[in-house]
């Protein structure tokens, strides 16, 4: 995650907020859908914040910041063919151990 600049963070986090549509303006199967992956999406980038800035720990916390960042990223692809999708900043990180990624 050291590899990851908080502008990255910044531009990814707001590509993605922004594409998610506000759930007053759908009804129906679309207002769900919308709602889920706001949901979704905001404790990604609420847990990618909180690993960034929370005091080093032996452990589990670079895994748990690479794991948020890579599914934040992930969301973020579901719009790859917009305009202003930031392919920079969307690189995924594989800092956790493959043989036990749970």
């Amino acid at each position: 995650m050291e590899r990851i600049t908080e502008d990255e963070v910044a531009r990814l986090v707001g590509f993605v907020s922004a594409r998610i549509p506000e759930t007053a303006s759908l009804q129906g199967e679309a207002r769900r859908t919308a709602a889920a992956l706001r949901l979704a999406a905001d404790r990604q980038i609420a847990a990618v914040r909180f690993q960034r800035t929370a005091p080093p720990v032996s452990g589990g916390t670079t895994d748990l910041a690479a794991a948020a960042w890579n599914l934040l990223v992930a969301f973020a692809e579901i719009w790859r063919d917009h305009p202003g999708f930031p392919a920079d900043a969307a690189k995924e990180t594989f800092e956790f151990d493959c043989d036990s990624p749970l």
